[in-house]
């Protein structure tokens, strides 16, 4: 058995996240999913180049927005929790963990769900899709839960979290073809338009 070499230029992947970090930056994003994706792509490049200055320009960021205050909370924007755990674990500073701590027990204590206290989709404070669960929540909001409890060593945020996954894999995946739908309604009992 032979193992194959990955080859790659470092230094051209390097200048590559460089870019994306910069064209990502320059986006008029506000604290939202959107931003909340992209930051924590930026997160991760930072990790993986070892980049300071990603870290600070998040910092930036976040400081700026923090001054003006959070909007109002959903599962969306809930997304810029992973961007403040990566501040506080890298910083150790409160004034990212605050917010975060505010974020997780809105998750945990005031967000809507419905049965078998699945977190419903909510994208503004109108609760524009009562009953849905769509496959976005597990990043903005599950994945977050449960990188928080095992930074924080908080098993009832894990417990919640897996819960999240248990329950959306049971909504979303079609069992014959393994495929996950991007919503289900849990008023009708089907998945909305059907796309996987």
């Amino acid at each position: 058995m032979s193992s194959i070499k990955l080859q790659f230029d470092r230094e051209k992947i390097i200048k590559l996240m460089d870019a994306v970090v910069d064209r990502t930056f320059r986006l008029d994003l506000t604290w939202d999913w959107p931003c909340g994706v992209g930051f924590y792509g930026i997160t991760r490049a930072a990790e993986a180049a070892g980049n300071q200055s990603y870290t600070e320009r998040l910092s930036s960021w976040v400081d700026e927005y923090l001054t003006i205050g959070l909007p109002a909370m959903t599962v969306n924007t809930s997304a810029m929790g992973h961007t403040l755990l990566y501040l506080y674990q890298k910083t150790g500073k409160p004034r990212f963990l605050e917010p975060l701590k505010d974020i997780l027990n809105w998750l945990q204590t005031k967000a809507a769900r419905f049965e078998d206290g699945v977190l419903q989709h909510i994208v503004s404070s109108n609760n524009d899709f009562p009953e849905q669960a769509w496959a976005d929540t597990l990043f903005m909001a599950a994945y977050l839960m449960l990188r928080s409890g095992v930074e924080f060593n908080e098993p009832l945020l894990i417990d919640d979290a897996m819960n999240q996954y248990y329950w959306h894999i049971k909504y979303l995946q079609d069992p014959s073809t393994g495929l996950w739908y991007h919503g289900y309604n849990n008023i009708e009992k089907n998945h909305m338009s059907g796309f996987f």
